[in-house]
């Protein structure tokens, strides 16, 4: 009996140590060397902070961890084949998420910086040119180095590692030019290297844990940790970012107290000299300010508050000294206008604080491209002007324009943003083209705006014709203002016709103006220059309200004209007022949103991605239909397009007008097409002109159509008339 008890305890306390045994998880670890981050310390034993991290999830979740030391790219090697469980400190890319199971908490940002010894410099990533440079063998920050100075076209000869330590021990002992590392080792090691950091920085990298294929209940675990410890400033987490990642204190550093001496006794000195000075500087120091306060009046009144550049007022002193000096010597003079280039979305994408510092940089580059006897001015906004003179002939200005468009050929960069820009110069010449300093600078914006026309980015010289035409601008532009205000425009509805039903769902609005003496004006005349003048707005905002109203009136006579389908111009979009002229425009005609659907410019939208997004989700949350015009013109990016909350995709009429005889416009169209029915959105074909056009399109699925081939645009009455005759008239309800 007494051996049958003993060896039922035995059993018992066999069962609870197998239970034991079993409730532990052995979990490998690989771990190299990145100090602070993850390392092995003198004795041999894992330290750092992501070890600090896996410990104290170890204890909560009953893992026993057994750290494999390896070199970074074995790591990663033996966890893609499974020889490893778990590795932290793994900077996230696509196509490591494509090989491993990636953590979805991001548990560190990781900047990579380019040291050099002491003494050395390398400003900037075009000086890496020619140079030695070590990085880590297969690192985030090395391919995105890479990709970067690509894009320059610099070349440095790379020497690939496998430790920050040996980027490090390179560049010290000068077997290198300079070395990249992350910047948690660089601060904690480049006082031991005898190294210092440069002002170049790489995009910073995303740390997570990263699994074996099989291996997400681990990740899945220490993501759910992560997490938790994010919302608590007293988890370990944050003590172990204190513990590790705090700035090191420095060495030999002087001792309070002496510094408190030092300064105590430089003020007692200061105070003395103070006083023994004061009675000899007071009369010196009141005439010194007044002379600089009259100084510094006549500077405000002569230059720009912001580029500190002579303003319109000196500019057109110095130009008419500038013209009596040759006149007397019956040499050349030419003025030179400049204007940058779409400046204006710069200040309405990033703000005029921005702006102000992008002009900043501009104007430093502008007057180290004209000559020291020359005069730059800004003349106000965005727009400078230069005088040169004692010129042998008139091609003499060419070397000026050319220095000055190489001057921005390079990208600026302005806080985190970088930016692109071109000029656009119009020149006049004394004595051909004006006797007077107001009339070479007139003249010389005239031929700046026909530089503007011809395509940005170049110069014009001027001639008598380029007057003529100003004048008929001017001219038009005063019409379009007189039209707005006497009525002379019209809104004409073109039908949109379904494919599948011959049914029209629905019309497009589309502007006309009978001008009482020019007649009809085609829209591509008036609405270009409506562009660029800003009467866009009040245009755009008269035919949206216009539309609307017939819309409503249509349905109140009970007949079904579908959707009514309005061109938003890139100018209404910027911005967010575009929302309030919606809402005011359905409430005061009475129409419905869901009746309503903005046609917007694919060209506008890629450009201005981010806050097209924004304009658009708010629109659609009132219950509004979006469009994107002439798809197929622009550059869109699919990734973009599929955040947009768009409806429809309508095919430019210019791939339509060459369907079914041109084999590439064919092919777009279809391509189109099935783009958009994978995004779940209806395509409609406009400029359909012919039987063929349509049979092809119906063939290919187009969901709808319009064009000469059903009906132009039609007045009012008209489009009534079409409904009815469509059986869709008044009683369709």
């Amino acid at each position: 009996m007494v051996s049958l008890v003993m060896r039922f305890c035995l059993l018992m306390l066999f069962c609870g140590q197998a239970s034991a045994v079993q409730a532990e998880t052995r979990v490998k670890v690989g771990i190299y060397q990145n100090e602070p981050k993850i390392f092995l310390d003198r004795e041999g034993k894992p330290d750092g902070f992501f070890a600090e991290l896996l410990d104290r999830v170890a204890d909560e979740e009953g893992w026993i961890l057994d750290y494999i030391p390896c070199e970074w790219q074995a790591c990663l090697k033996k966890l893609q084949e499974g020889s490893l469980d778990l590795m932290p400190d793994v900077a996230y890319s696509e196509q490591r998420a494509r090989k491993l199971l990636l953590g979805s908490e991001v548990v560190l940002s990781s900047w990579s910086v380019v040291y050099v010894q002491q003494g050395k410099n390398i400003p900037s990533l075009k000086e890496l040119d020619g140079k030695g440079l070590a990085v880590v063998k297969g690192s985030i920050q090395y391919r995105v180095l890479v990709e970067e100075l690509r894009k320059l076209g610099v070349k440095p000869n790379f020497h690939e590692v496998d430790a920050f330590s040996d980027v490090f021990r390179l560049v010290s002992i000068g077997w290198v030019d300079a070395g990249l590392v992350n910047t948690y080792y660089g601060r904690r090691h480049a006082r031991e290297f005898k190294l210092r950091p440069t002002s170049i920085l790489v995009n910073p990298s995303l740390l997570v844990f990263a699994a074996a294929p099989g291996k997400r209940e681990l990740l899945d675990v220490l993501d759910r940790h992560v997490r938790e410890w994010k919302t608590d400033k007293d988890s370990v987490y944050y003590q172990a970012m204190e513990h590790w990642f705090k700035p090191l204190e420095k060495g030999d550093s002087v001792p309070g107290w002496i510094r408190w001496v030092l300064v105590l006794a430089g003020i007692v000195a200061l105070v003395l000299s103070a006083l023994v000075l004061l009675f000899r500087t007071l009369v010196r120091r009141k005439t010194v300010e007044l002379e600089e306060k009259t100084r510094n009046l006549e500077h405000l009144a002569n230059h720009d508050l912001l580029t500190g550049l002579p303003n319109r007022k000196l500019f057109f002193d110095r130009l008419k000294q500038s013209l009596r000096r040759v006149s007397r010597s019956g040499e050349l003079l030419a003025v030179l206008y400049i204007d940058l280039d779409q400046f204006k979305q710069i200040n309405d994408s990033f703000g005029h604080a921005v702006g102000d510092e992008v002009l900043k940089e501009i104007t430093k580059r502008l007057r180290g491209a004209v000559r020291e006897q020359d005069t730059i001015a800004r003349l106000g906004g965005d727009e400078f002007a230069v005088v040169m003179e004692t010129l042998k002939e008139p091609e003499s200005t060419m070397h000026c324009v050319k220095r000055l468009q190489e001057a921005l050929r390079e990208p600026l960069t302005v806080q985190q943003f970088q930016f692109i820009l071109s000029i656009s110069i119009g020149i006049s010449l004394y004595p051909q083209d004006g006797q007077d300093a107001h009339t070479l600078l007139r003249n010389a914006d005239t031929a700046m705006f026909k530089a503007k026309e011809a395509g940005r980015g170049t110069f014009q010289y001027y001639v008598e014709e380029m007057t003529r035409t100003a004048i008929e601008r001017t001219r038009m532009e005063a019409d379009m203002r007189r039209a707005l205000r006497e009525n002379q425009f019209e809104v004409c509805y073109q039908p949109q016709i379904s494919l599948s039903t011959g049914r029209v769902v629905g019309f497009e609005a589309l502007v006309r103006w009978h001008h009482p003496e020019h007649g009809l004006i085609p829209p591509g005349q008036f609405i270009p220059m409506a562009e660029d003048t800003g009467l866009i707005l009040a245009l755009g905002e008269w035919v949206l309200r216009t539309a609307c109203r017939q819309i409503a009136l249509w349905r109140r006579e009970g007949m079904d004209p579908g959707l009514i389908s309005v061109n938003i111009s890139a100018r209404q979009l910027r911005g967010y007022a575009l929302l309030d002229v919606v809402r005011k425009a359905v409430r005061e005609t009475g129409c419905r949103t869901d009746w309503l659907e903005l046609e917007l410019t694919e060209s506008f939208i890629m450009s201005h991605t981010r806050q097209a997004i924004s304009v658009m989700t708010e629109l659609r949350e009132l219950g509004v239909s979006l469009a994107v015009d002439d798809f197929g013109t622009g550059y869109s990016s699919l990734a973009y397009l599929k955040q947009l909350p768009l409806s429809k995709l309508k095919i430019d009429r210019s791939f339509i007008k060459g369907i079914p005889d041109d084999e590439d416009d064919v092919a777009i169209v279809r391509a189109v097409i099935a783009l958009g029915k994978t995004l779940n959105l209806k395509i409609i074909a406009e400029g359909v002109e012919t039987k063929e056009q349509e049979e092809l399109l119906r063939q290919e699925q187009c969901d709808e159509v319009q064009g000469y081939y059903y009906a132009r645009a039609l007045g009012a009455e008209d489009a009534r008339e079409f409904l009815q005759a469509a059986g869709q008239g008044a009683g369709f309800v």
